[in-house]
């Protein structure tokens, strides 16, 4: 069970950073957007991140355009990073059952106002991981792809997915891949192959790993080129030990889940290789439904 006194002590983080973000920005604010910026000082941090543009839009009578601009006057990147920083001392005081709880408190329980709320979760993702994306990273990333002997996918637990996703995509490119969902002792068996010249793509949210980060370590010993596909916090912590890092963001609210964006990534990075390698590509696709014939 989780202290409450460790619960307030969350609270009361998360309420004096926008309060100092508040204090230190406020002059610069119109009248409408210290509107939003009072509204925001109202709402329990707990409650702020279940809040869309839309409803805080709604509530200050401004608009969804007003909410995103006061944001970034505040000195965040957007909503999703104001949201994102104010719940992370929460987070880190609350039980995840807390968390799940209030969640669900949250979230109201008539099928149309929980579909909503997921959507616009996801609709958050897909626009902050739009905006966190650096157009020359992929660019970079598809370049690592055509010169690679293997293109290695990995993701352990649900980030398999993604990293399945992206193999397959590549593989109907044109490309050789292998997926990994190996971890521990089972990923040291798994990556025994990896050769100096391959590609290594990792997926991976948040959580730091004595095994991603010693497999981090080993490809750059030897000579591979890693794409690291992550939240904000691994992003921060390994970009310099990569060669490409590709930021999937993630909502506090965790109405929807980071792999949408991560799946979104794999998506346009299948794409561009195929766009820059459309011969290849095309004839792969025009093999692979040959051969699908044949098992009709």
């Amino acid at each position: 069970m989780t202290d409450p006194s460790h619960t307030d002590s969350g609270v009361a983080q998360a309420s004096a950073l926008l309060r100092r973000h508040y204090d230190a920005n406020a002059r610069t604010l119109t009248r409408t957007e210290r509107r939003v910026a009072d509204y925001l000082l109202t709402l329990a941090p707990a409650d702020l991140a279940f809040r869309s543009a839309g409803e805080i839009a709604a509530a200050s009578d401004t608009s969804d355009a007003t909410v995103i601009r006061t944001a970034r006057r505040l000195g965040f990147s957007g909503l999703p990073e104001l949201k994102r920083l104010i719940n992370r001392p929460i987070a880190t005081h609350t039980s995840p059952s807390t968390r799940l709880g209030h969640k669900i408190n949250s979230v109201a329980p008539d099928a149309l106002a929980a579909r909503d709320a997921i959507f616009a979760a996801a609709h958050e993702i897909l626009e902050a991981t739009s905006e966190a994306l650096d157009p020359s990273a992929i660019e970079q990333a598809v370049t690592l792809f055509e010169n690679a002997g293997t293109v290695w996918c990995l993701g352990i637990g649900v980030a398999e997915q993604p990293a399945r996703h992206l193999a397959t995509g590549l593989l109907r490119a044109g490309l050789v891949t292998q997926t990994v969902a190996s971890s521990g002792f089972d990923l040291a068996n798994s990556m025994i192959g990896l050769r100096k010249g391959d590609t290594l793509v990792i997926f991976h949210a948040a959580t730091r790993r004595k095994d991603i980060a010693a497999l981090i370590e080993h490809a750059g010993k030897i000579g591979v080129s890693t794409v690291l596909v992550s939240g904000t916090q691994l992003n921060e912590l390994f970009r310099d030990q990569v060669t490409v890092a590709l930021h999937s963001m993630a909502v506090a609210s965790k109405l929807a889940s980071w792999l949408i964006g991560a799946t979104v990534i794999g998506d346009l990075l299948t794409f561009r290789f195929s766009a820059r390698n459309t011969a290849r590509a095309t004839a792969t696709h025009d093999n692979l439904n040959q051969l699908r014939a044949k098992f009709e």
